[in-house]
């Protein structure tokens, strides 16, 4: 993510944060998807644009999804912990966490174009995640496969909540799949993916 902000030199008219996130408010489950309102990051705050976030918000509700709209919490590494996530919320009061929001709020504001948040949840407040995902996430949000083999030899009793949080990610997967297919979903805005 943050090769590609560097690289961006396009001019475009919106920048658009699409991916995972984790959820902070506990009613959200994984598959949900959230528009974001603002991004918090550092006690700083982005607005996004009000009314892209209600097209994308409407769009996706007339197609049936769980649309939730609310402010996302940026940080620099993973909330790993329900009790993280918890703390988190009650800090920002933001629905949903994630690593890249801010970073596209950044490019935003440099390039003088309007944001939109859309992400979908992975991983619901109430699940830990496995301890291995925090070596096994690089800085840009791809995984590495040989930390989560050697994570499992080292600690085969992670199996259980590493099985779970797989199931939570296909179900965010196939959500993020149907927004990207979803006809019209974006004609009109203009994007710029990240």
């Amino acid at each position: 993510m943050r090769a590609k902000l560097a690289e961006a030199t396009t001019p475009f008219r919106l920048t658009i944060s699409f991916g995972l996130c984790g959820g902070l408010d506990p009613a959200l489950r994984s598959g949900d998807i959230v528009i974001g309102t603002r991004v918090l990051a550092s006690r700083a705050s982005v607005m996004a644009d009000e009314s892209i976030a209600r097209e994308l918000a409407t769009r996706l509700a007339d197609a049936g999804e769980r649309v939730s709209l609310g402010a996302v919490a940026g940080v620099d590494t993973p909330i790993l912990t329900r009790a993280a996530k918890a703390e988190l919320r009650n800090a920002t009061m933001a629905i949903a966490v994630d690593m890249e929001s801010h970073l596209a709020a950044r490019l935003a504001a440099h390039h003088k174009t309007p944001f939109a948040i859309l992400r979908v949840i992975s991983d619901p407040a109430d699940r830990d995640l496995p301890t291995l995902a925090a070596k096994a996430i690089q800085p840009d949000g791809s995984i590495d496969l040989g930390a989560v083999a050697s994570a499992f030899v080292r600690s085969p009793a992670q199996t259980p909540l590493v099985i779970a949080t797989a199931r939570d990610s296909a179900t965010a997967f196939a959500a993020l799949r149907r927004c990207r297919r979803l006809p019209g979903l974006f004609s009109g805005l203009g994007l710029a993916h990240l």
